[in-house]
């Protein structure tokens, strides 16, 4: 990729890690945008929040990478071949489980057609040049390093908002 983003390359065969673990992938669409989702409220947890797409380890994921995979390719209704992962972050702890959430990055070859509407509500389409640009992101204060992005009518904070500053050396 010719963007300046702050990532591990991934090497093969893809890391395993034997705790309990989630993984999203951060889906980059023509090096121009990324794609998030806003998350079912039929969901268990996150209900309604902006998010990358992902999800727990499952028994048949034999690594990180293929977690984060599985799960764009489950909740955006696309084939695995459409996903090609390049890049890892560091995990992200969440307040509400106490694992890590493993960001692979992966360029989007195709915008999704349609998607699971039993876990997304909608998803969005965002230019990194708007991502990237510190101006367009608000300390809201409540917690440490709580940043916001508005997306719409939606918030981005949290962990992914997290994981997006991370992958843009925001700071």
């Amino acid at each position: 990729m010719k963007l300046n983003l702050s990532y591990e390359k991934l090497k093969i065969p893809y890391s395993s890690y034997n705790q309990p673990y989630a993984a999203v992938s951060i889906l980059i669409h023509k090096e121009r945008e990324i794609l998030f989702i806003k998350r079912s409220n039929d969901m268990p947890t996150h209900k309604g929040h902006i998010a990358f797409p992902g999800g727990k380890k499952e028994l048949n994921d034999s690594s990180i990478v293929d977690t984060a995979v599985r799960e764009a390719s489950e909740e955006l209704l696309i084939t695995k071949n459409n996903v090609e992962p390049f890049g890892i972050l560091e995990p992200v702890d969440t307040i509400e489980f106490k694992f890590h959430v493993f960001p692979v990055l992966c360029n989007l070859k195709k915008k999704p057609e349609s998607f699971n509407k039993k876990e997304v509500q909608d998803i969005f389409f965002v230019p990194i040049d708007d991502l990237s640009n510190q101006q367009n992101w608000r300390f809201r204060g409540i917690y440490p390093n709580d940043w916001i992005f508005k997306i719409d009518n939606e918030t981005l904070w949290g962990a992914t908002a997290k994981m997006t500053r991370d992958l843009f050396r925001l700071t």
